[in-house]
């Protein structure tokens, strides 16, 4: 029943926004929550590089359950990460088990930096859908610069762990590792040395490798000279960002945003637990912030959103990037978790320039 919901889901989220309506007659079948906006890096691509961030905090363990109590009869699964590193948050074993239970999937991004043999067997125990480690660079030196304050050998180390003891358990957590390319140089570099960095992983069940470019994260990186970002191509059109009608997003405090761009809370569109998950959804702040994505208006409510490429990049079989991706994962969630590596090539095939490339890992 919980997945028929969800397949409706989709498909009305798809014509509600092709309708522009701003009163949704369903709940979003994707929600990322963030344990923690605390982070033991800096890297050149995230926001956290440029703007302190002086209070770092970690949602209440409590909080979290009630979120899930409320999505558990709507939505398909939860992203534990925004703004932070979700592994510092204590209890992150705990929110992924409990999330688990209640019939929702489970996806994670992490740096893998803190990663201990200990966390990655508990959180695979706890039934860990999917991680994607993000790991930006084939050659000691160019991550290290991407990723600042990591150390390459140790960080790989504990990729290789986790997939060791995957391997062990026999656990069916879809595993991938993520590239960001910053530059032509950083292309020509992973073209070269590739195939020799996959050999880390050989005979190991690391399910894919993808690469892509980096995005501004909205304007927060826009005039950046530290890499290149992913160029916005406006000349086919301008696209209202369909987060607005797909999924919620919560800071670690109980705010919620449109988006994992908005990092710092510049456009909070309701409050949790003061209000339901249901109120804010349909809420007049997310439903002015709907209507300002559809006539053009919305830099008055956030500025971040100048830049953005979701809202500007090129729609992939008529559908915009937010709700093509969570409308891909919750399809994959349904009937097999291979769906989402193949959406991702027919992407690719569709249209040359999408930002993202798999790579199957040679097992």
């Amino acid at each position: 029943m919980k997945k028929i919901t969800n397949f409706n889901t989709v498909l009305k989220s798809i014509y509600c926004y092709s309708k522009k309506k701003l009163d949704l007659p369903y709940m979003p079948n994707a929600l990322w929550i963030e344990p923690t906006n605390a982070c033991n890096l800096k890297c050149i691509m995230c926001p956290n590089s440029i703007i302190k961030n002086p209070n770092p905090g970690f949602m209440d363990i409590e909080v979290y359950k009630e979120i899930i109590d409320q999505a558990k009869d709507f939505a398909s699964y939860v992203v534990l990460c925004i703004s932070g590193e979700s592994l510092l948050h204590k209890d992150f074993v705990e929110m992924v088990r409990y999330a688990k239970s209640n019939g929702l999937e489970v996806y994670l991004s992490t740096n893998a930096t803190v990663m201990t043999s200990e966390i990655s067997r508990n959180i695979i125990d706890a039934g860990l859908t999917w991680i994607n480690f993000s790991f930006d660079g084939v050659l000691k030196d160019t991550y290290e610069k991407v990723r600042v304050k990591a150390n390459f050998e140790k960080t790989l180390e504990n990729i290789v762990n986790f997939l060791k003891i995957k391997k062990e358990l026999n656990a069916s957590t879809q595993t991938e590792l993520q590239i960001i390319i910053m530059d032509d140089k950083g292309q020509k570099e992973y073209d070269e040395n590739k195939d020799a960095f996959l050999e880390n992983f050989k005979d190991l069940p690391l399910d894919s490798v993808q690469a892509r470019k980096p995005s501004t994260w909205g304007s927060f990186l826009a005039d950046t000279d530290k890499y290149v970002p992913i160029e916005l191509e406006k000349t086919h059109g301008y696209s209202p960002c369909s987060y607005l009608w797909s999924s919620l997003h919560i800071l670690w405090d109980g705010r919620i945003v449109a988006c994992t761009s908005d990092f710092f809370g510049d456009n909070v569109l309701g409050k949790f637990p003061e209000q339901s998950l249901k109120e804010i959804w349909n809420g007049k702040l997310m439903k002015n912030f709907r209507q300002a994505m559809i006539d053009g208006s919305y830099l008055k409510y956030n500025k971040n959103c100048k830049d953005c490429d979701a809202i500007w990049e090129k729609r992939i079989l008529g559908l915009p990037s937010g709700l093509r991706g969570i409308s891909a994962i919750t399809v994959s969630n349904i009937f097999s978790k291979k769906f989402l590596e193949l959406a991702k090539k027919i992407a690719k095939l569709a249209d040359s320039k999408f930002t993202m490339k798999v790579i199957k890992n040679k097992k």
